[in-house]
């Protein structure tokens, strides 16, 4: 219904202009390059040289985002960019940039930087590694290069021992090596575990030594042999390089901030700019080369054609154009093409696949389902008036948001409509905060003007036009997969399965109502015979393809028996009403806890303020994930079960590809 129409177009372009209509094609964003594979190599090797070439800059600008971004100030922030708040280049600008800007020589310099940064903060590590090992010899009176190194006559160990094994630690040194040794204990608190301990021994007596210390756990502690003078020496000197290492640092971080504050700005349009510019070499790969002309295929909408052509008049005397329909067993990309007020629905289509190029495009028939059923199930007319307003704010502030954001708050924007309109006529305001508090009385007046049915009294009522929407839902499924029946020429399944059904659910749906009742008597007769008739052409169409009477019996009677799973499908819809009656209810137990809540002595008004405003903020984010979530099951599981496959390729066109600018054509602004 929906589906642009997509010709194939033939490109052949001397190679003197190949970038330059490339550009044209991005720029106009309106056709998808066909990969095929060439056998003619002889001008891909420069294609792809310049392709090696901006893939090198590619990656050196890559690296100077990662290193220079941490230390950028952003005037603009995540959220704003994400909207639509960038600066606007055209390609042009850009290229200009481009040839003013030595990125590579500007990235060594920034790689020196982090080399020795690097250097600094290794090296400030290992300092404080040696303080800390430093802090436990505040007692030893002797240099370190005797625990290190020794002398001819003494030696030392270090390491940590535990609490407990202390005592018996020191008794059985004195016990094996008397006054062959001498022991230093490091200061430590009631709660530590384990103790730092320094032995000096006698080198003659050193197995003796290792002996007492492994027999009561001693994890030795290897000392640097760099570390030469006592400890308070040592310490001093460390800290004085270390001091100097981190001026040296700050140094180098404040030369980072000053040039990520110039560099940063201009790097990401570079980013983005080479991005696009990859964009059009990569689609020279899937041409045909020959030594002077390069041979593309694309995918176009035929709305775009004569745009086009006018674009590429400039080159007229330098490309070949030969416009052709898609062959029989070629499939197209598709492109969905539907007035402004579906366009929104049409990333809901998208979400379970897009129609196969000629099928159906089911974004037109899923969006007045939605938009009602969305509404019925948040409900709440208070809800609503809050989404509108923030919305209306953003649509507003951001003008230039991403087209994909832009449609998807159209689409919420729309849905809240729907639940403005059926919460005011079920009089739901924030559940019943109207009626809850007495200080909005000057409010009843206007909610009491829309009301018509309150679903927490009329629940049946509400039950009723749920499933009400539910068969006409299902049936304008089977009337659509008959359309689609009929428009491919396949009247047996028109009329045999989708004209059948059809036939048959509205005969029953007719019986059932004069049995109960709420159907004239004439209906029972026709409801009747409409069954029968239905019943009996599904019974024969089902079982026509099997051999064997048995066979063709069983698959009728299966056949007839798939009726009960629409009065499954039908009764789906039931959670319109249970929907609904959650958000309501969920509001009026937040309003009763606020109530309760401000009852409290001196503080109960800012505890109940507290409760309402919190309660209702998450109650209004649950509830619109249930009503979307829902909303769109019973599309997907009930109704595109009917008619919809999906199954097919988004149209995707060579267009520019950007994350930090926005490229326009003519001269932009920064």
């Amino acid at each position: 219904m929906a589906v642009a129409e997509i010709k194939k177009l033939d490109l052949y372009l001397h190679k003197s202009v190949r970038e330059d209509v490339l550009g044209v094609l991005q720029r106009v964003g309106c056709c998808e390059i066909i990969s095929r594979a060439t056998d003619a190599p002889q001008d891909v090797q420069s294609a792809n040289e310049r392709l090696q070439e901006i893939d090198g800059k590619i990656s050196e600008i890559r690296f100077l985002l990662r290193f220079l971004e941490p230390h950028y100030v952003d005037p603009v922030s995540s959220l704003d960019r994400s909207l639509g708040e960038k600066p606007i280049f055209s390609m042009s600008e850009l290229s200009g940039v481009a040839e003013k800007t030595n990125v590579e020589d500007f990235s060594a310099k920034m790689h020196a930087y982090e080399a020795r940064l690097l250097a600094v903060r290794s090296e400030i590590s290992q300092i404080d590694g040696k303080l800390f090992l430093l802090d436990r010899f505040q007692d030893f009176p002797y240099t370190m290069d005797l625990l290190s190194c020794g002398t001819e006559r003494v030696c030392g160990l270090s390491g940590t021992l535990p609490v407990n094994n202390l005592q018996s630690w020191k008794n059985g040194i004195e016990a094996k090596l008397g006054k062959d040794a001498e022991i230093f204990v490091s200061r430590f608190g009631e709660k530590d575990a384990e103790v730092w301990v320094t032995l000096l021994y006698a080198r003659e007596r050193e197995s003796d030594a290792f002996d007492v210390s492994s027999k009561y756990s001693l994890s030795r502690v290897e000392i640097p042999d760099d570390l030469n003078l006592n400890p308070s020496e040592e310490a001093s000197v460390l800290e004085n390089r270390k001091n100097a290492l981190k001026a040296e640092e700050a140094s180098i971080m404040q030369t980072v901030r000053e040039e990520a504050a110039s560099w940063v700005p201009v790097i990401r349009s570079l980013s983005d700019y080479f991005a696009s510019l990859r964009k059009r070499f990569e689609v020279l790969n899937d041409g045909m080369f020959t030594e002077q002309t390069v041979a593309l295929q694309v995918w176009i909408p035929s709305s775009s054609v004569d745009a086009l052509k006018k674009r590429l008049l400039p080159f007229k005397s330098n490309i070949e154009m030969v416009l052709n329909d898609p062959e029989k067993e070629e499939i197209p990309p598709t492109l969905l093409k539907n007035r402004n007020w579906v366009t929104p629905y049409e990333n809901l289509t998208k979400l379970y696949g897009v129609p196969l190029y000629g099928e159906i495009d089911p974004t037109p028939l899923l969006a007045p389902f939605f938009f009602i059923y969305f509404g019925m199930c948040l409900g709440d007319a208070g809800y609503a008036a809050v989404m509108i307003a923030g919305l209306t704010y953003f649509m507003r502030k951001y003008k230039r948001m991403p087209s994909t954001v832009r449609q998807f708050m159209q689409l919420i924007l729309g849905v809240a409509v729907s639940t403005l309109i059926y919460g005011a006529l079920t009089g739901s305001w924030f559940g019943d905060l109207v009626d809850a508090y007495d200080f909005l009385g000057f409010f009843r007046p206007i909610k009491n003007m829309f009301f018509v049915i309150d679903p927490m009294q009329q629940p049946m009522v509400i039950l009723g036009i749920s499933l009400a929407f539910g068969v006409a839902h299902l049936a304008f499924g089977l009337f659509i997969a008959f359309y689609d029946c009929i428009r491919k020429n396949d009247y047996v399944a028109a009329f045999g399965d989708k004209g059948a059904w059809i036939t048959m659910l509205t005969g029953l749906l007719l019986l059932s109502g004069a049995l109960a009742a709420a159907l004239p008597e004439i209906c029972y007769p026709i409801g009747k015979w409409m069954a029968i008739v239905g019943a009996l052409v599904v019974f024969w169409y089902q079982g026509r393809e099997k051999s064997g009477i048995v066979a063709k019996f069983f698959s009728g009677v299966l056949g007839v028996y798939g009726s009960t799973s629409y009065l499954g499908d039908v009764l789906s819809y039931s959670r319109l009403l249970a929907l609904g009656l959650a958000s309501a209810a969920i509001g009026v137990i937040i309003n009763m806890l606020g109530k309760l809540s401000s009852e409290i002595p001196y503080i109960g008004w800012l505890i109940g303020i507290i409760v309402v405003f919190g309660g209702h903020t998450f109650g209004l984010a649950v509830n619109i994930l249930g009503a979307f979530v829902h909303s769109l099951r019973l599309q997907y599981v009930e109704f595109f079960s009917k008619f919809y496959a999906g199954g097919g390729k988004i149209f995707s066109p060579l267009t520019y590809s950007t994350q930090y600018i926005d490229v326009m054509e003519g001269s932009g602004k920064n």
